[in-house]
């Protein structure tokens, strides 16, 4: 029981630590009008703190979560290169260098975190500490397997955007109306009546820009 917690007390304070450098990270770049997307905020925060106090219960709930995000961090690090065009991607790499290097750090960051976390309240000794305390323990494939179907599911989805008559459809109004200088990625895409609202990322090799085209189906 004193190994498991100090495990608890090593990566709760891990998690303060971090969710506190998230939370200063993520203002600042709103403050600065900065794209940035928040992983671990508030929950590493409040997990952070309830694992210091020894819960073994929050500890739990870490591992299971933990699993399910390392699994799905690391299926969309790989289907990510066949999300949007390699060309966008090129671009985009070339006119935001900075920012994208930034994100590939965080990216990877965020993984090695995550199981670190993931990997200390798994030992044996922490398993231990569950199994007294009357709750389930060993290896949460559920939480993996649920991790690696949400990958699944949003390529899907992306795969059936993009081949969707009405991704053709936004494809066209947008070279009508924004012409044919630049090529165009569909983003998203909601309808409302006979009334289809779409959101395209427009792009040539010296500009990106989101646009916005809405047409009667």
């Amino acid at each position: 029981m004193e190994e498991s917690g100090k495990i608890l007390n090593r990566v709760g304070m891990a998690l303060l630590v971090v969710g506190v450098i998230d939370i200063a990270i993520f203002i600042y770049c709103i403050t600065n009008d900065i794209s940035y997307s928040s992983s671990f905020n508030i929950f590493a925060i409040v997990a952070g703190v309830f694992l210091i106090k020894g819960s073994v219960r929050v500890a739990r709930i870490v591992t299971l979560f933990s699993a399910f995000l390392l699994a799905a961090f690391v299926g969309f690090l790989f289907v990510f290169p066949f999300m949007e065009p390699l060309k966008l991607q090129m671009i985009d790499y070339k006119l935001n260098t900075e920012s994208r290097q930034l994100s590939i750090f965080f990216m990877f960051f965020a993984i090695g975190f995550i199981y670190w976390v993931y990997r200390q309240l798994s030992s044996e000794s922490v398993m231990l500490a569950r199994k007294e305390a009357g709750m389930s323990y060993g290896f949460p494939k559920q939480a993996f397997a649920l991790g690696g179907i949400l990958v699944v599911g949003l390529s899907y989805a992306i795969h059936t955007l993009r081949n969707s008559e009405s991704a053709h459809m936004a494809i066209t109004k947008a070279s009508e109306i924004y012409g044919e200088t630049y090529e165009y990625h569909v983003t998203h895409i909601n309808s409302s009546g006979d009334q289809v609202y779409a959101r395209l990322t427009a792009y040539n090799e010296s500009e990106i820009r989101s646009v916005e085209v809405e047409w009667q189906d």
